[in-house]
């Protein structure tokens, strides 16, 4: 379809009449929510499985193809729509002060007219708002709105020097977007508010006269000078204050939507991941995670990873949906490789996100992505009940911790471009590579925050897996410690409960007598050409032992043993030099010091390393500590996967239970470029053996594969079915229909 040529001023009359006309042909749409699914669920926010966010630019009024996005959203039975509405620029004509409106917009209304036609078509719609922006005239007005450097200085956007950063704690947050809010939901038919850099985007820390007054009286002390020095009692004190500040914040975008539609909602887009889970399930009924790509360093289980992030917020009180970006996000207007875009939207799917298309400039250039995301949706549309999941059936889950990221004293600096907006402290290379490990393991799992230790939460998992968490109070370790004597399984890694709450030293572990061992004081974090000695056959050196030795870490926790085991499967070979060459050779035959720690405590199981195997992995990727993480989950649980999966390639799973069925995922991550971002092929696997333990009582009656689009070949042995895959080309989905 030819794009609409440029005009400056649209008529008036003209565009009411287009808006008319595309709300009649939307509202004779056959794909809304249906009425019975409706009736049946609490909340609307259940209702939408398939959304697209539009993020109009200025010169989009007058340019852009409306009827392109509405055909576009039918075909794709697409079911919520976020659009750009307010805030930097307004798309609509607003009457708030300092609302400042496209200069292309002249008297014509695009959001409203989408909004219009997107409600007419049965969908449910988000306005997109973003505070964080100050334009000349309302600094000049309001002095007191801007974000200001530590020299008093307003801050200029880094990326517009034309404008300002807004001060995400003042006037501009409380007072002025509040009446944004209100104006919109007041005069459209929306169903809630986007928050997109709604805690303050690239502001940092704001010196302002407001925040400066309103910390010291929080806190009693000045605003800290800098985010990196984790032990200043000013930075521990300010990420507190923030947190208030933003739940602040959503309280009153909640209250100024409700007030006018009882069943509208504020969702915030990103800025939530760090905020207490609990307290953010009493704020949101849903989520909507703004992780939209990856950095081309990051690995492509970035979607996923944000998926059980979000999960564990969550938990079960709301949907979750998540976003991703068809646009080669450094140039927006350039596409990036389908098979990029599907693997990370495909990633993010089989772990529970409901898809979310992000699509800047709502004028379209490029269309190669189009017919991908048709496929993709139309085909999560068919198989939409084994997408409307239940429970996560993993027995294993993975520690998250912001008090490790916080104040955890690594010797590596905090990552400028985490994987994770969880994972920005000194513990993210643990974090990133156990995670690894347990998808190349093909191990299903889930997240849990270690601000959620009840046994209600964590007693549903066999084994939790603690990647250097360093930084435990005494609750917290009295949380795990209850959690493996009652028959959960730990494995950790490295400095795991060596800080309290604040990141000051113990004396000894936390978990000490769960470890068997205690910290005998010193902390090597500068290891070089360390060796393990492998003595098996044990069930942590399955696949090693044909080897005497593998690599050790790069980090080693002097300890103490309780008591001397009779032969440790793993002990250290000290560090030699690596050069000279004729130098590189052991001073000393293997030592005595043990390198793992595999022992019962109650009725459940522990695994430790005194070393980063988690670490290295990710930053060495040797095969060698791979198996040794895999063996620790393996053995601390004690049984097999609820899912197991044989084959070649690199695959993601997951498995899930809906209300009449179970659907077990593989995502194809297998690529030439795995080790370097971005993806231009997906190469196709198969075949695979899937197995799969039926729940109790649980009566499969039949068995698909939703990408074949067949049914499988399938035996029962036990209580777990056999399920063969024959081939895999992006995402495979094993439907179990429940008798």
């Amino acid at each position: 379809m030819k794009e609409p040529s440029s005009i400056s001023s649209p008529d008036r009359r003209t565009l009411m009449k287009a808006a008319a006309s595309l709300a009649a042909v939307a509202g004779a749409a056959p794909f809304g929510v249906s009425r019975a699914l409706a009736a049946d669920a609490p909340d609307w926010v259940w209702q939408p499985m398939r959304w697209v966010q539009v993020n109009f630019t200025e010169d989009d009024p007058g340019r852009y193809d409306p009827k392109f996005w509405l055909d576009f959203m039918r075909r794709t039975k697409t079911q919520g729509v976020c659009l750009g509405a307010g805030g930097i620029v307004a798309f609509y004509p607003t009457e708030v002060p300092f609302h400042y409106r496209s200069k292309h917009l002249g008297s014509s209304d695009p959001f409203g007219d989408m909004a219009k036609a997107s409600k007419a078509m049965g969908l449910r719609v988000l306005a997109r708002v973003d505070p964080s922006v100050l334009r000349p005239d309302a600094l000049a007005a309001h002095p007191d709105w801007a974000a200001r450097g530590a020299d008093g200085q307003p801050r200029k956007h880094p990326n517009d020097p034309s404008v300002y950063l807004s001060c995400p704690n003042g006037p501009v947050s409380f007072e002025w977007m509040p009446q944004v809010i209100r104006e919109i939901v007041s005069t459209y038919p929306v169903d809630g508010i986007f928050g997109n850099r709604w805690s303050g985007g690239l502001a940092g820390i704001c010196y302002c006269n407001i925040c400066a007054s309103e910390f010291r009286q929080f806190s009693g002390q000045d605003l800290p000078r800098s985010m990196m020095n984790r032990q200043d009692p000013a930075l521990r004190a300010y990420q507190q204050w923030n947190d208030e500040k933003r739940f602040a914040q959503i309280k009153t975008y909640n209250e100024t939507v409700r007030s006018i539609n009882p069943e509208g909602l504020f969702a915030p887009g990103s800025s939530w991941q760090r905020l207490d889970p609990k307290r953010l399930r009493g704020a949101f009924r849903a989520i909507y995670a703004d992780q939209q790509h990856r950095q081309a360093h990051h690995p492509i289980w970035a979607a996923g990873r944000g998926a059980k992030e979000a999960a564990c917020v969550m938990q079960g009180s709301g949907p979750i949906s998540g976003s991703f970006n068809v646009a080669q996000i450094e140039f927006k207007d350039s596409v990036q490789s389908v098979d990029e875009t599907l693997a990370f939207m495909h990633d993010g799917m089989a772990q529970g996100f409901r898809p979310w298309l992000i699509k800047f400039k709502a004028e379209v250039f490029d269309k190669r992505w189009v017919p991908a995301v048709e496929r993709a949706f139309a085909w999560h549309s068919r198989h939409e009940r084994y997408f409307r999941n239940t429970a996560n059936l993993a027995t294993v889950a993975m520690m998250q911790s912001v008090q490790t990221n916080s104040y955890y004293p690594s010797a590596e600096p905090p990552s400028r471009q985490p994987v994770s907006a969880m994972t920005a402290g000194g513990n993210e290379a643990s974090l990133n590579g156990f995670y690894q490990a347990l998808l190349e393991a093909r191990a299903p799992f889930g997240l849990v925050d270690d601000r959620e230790l009840d046994r209600a939460v964590i007693g549903r998992y066999k084994a939790i897996v603690l990647p250097n968490i360093a930084v435990l109070t005494d609750s917290q370790c009295a949380s795990i410690r209850d959690y493996v004597a009652n028959g959960g399984a730990i494995v950790a890694t490295g400095e795991t409960s060596l800080y309290d709450e604040f990141g000051v030293p113990r004396k000894n572990f936390g978990l000490a007598d769960l470890f068997g061992c205690d910290y005998a004081g010193k902390v090597d974090k500068k290891v070089a050409n360390a060796y393990i000695s492998i003595d098996g056959p044990h069930p942590l050196t399955v696949g090693l032992d044909d080897t005497p030795r593998i690599v050790a870490g790069t980090h080693l926790v002097h300890v103490t043993p309780h008591s001397p085991a009779e032969r440790p499967p793993l002990r250290l070979i000290r560090s030699y030099p690596e050069l000279p060459a004729e130098a590189a050779y052991p001073r000393e035959p293997t030592s005595d010091v043990q390198m793992a720690y595999a022992r019962t405590f109650g009725k459940g199981r522990v695994v430790y390393f005194p070393f980063n195997p988690d670490q290295t992995f990710w930053e060495h990727s040797a095969r060698d500590h791979l198996y040794l993480l895999r063996n620790a989950v393996a053995w601390a649980t004690g049984e097999l996967q609820p899912m197991t999966v044989e084959g070649a390639g690199l695959v993601d799973v997951s498995y899930w239970r809906q209300e009449k069925s179970l659907a077990a995922h593989l995502v194809n991550l297998n690529n030439p470029s795995t080790m370097k971002g971005f993806m231009h092929e997906t190469v196709p696997l198969g075949p695979f053996v899937v197995g799969l333990q039926l729940p109790p009582g649980a009566r499969a009656k039949r068995v698909r594969l939703l990408e074949a689009e067949q049914d499988a070949k399938v035996r029962r042995e036990g209580d777990r079915l056999i399920i063969e895959v024959p081939r895999l080309r992006i995402h495979e989905v094993v439907a179990v229909d429940l008798a």
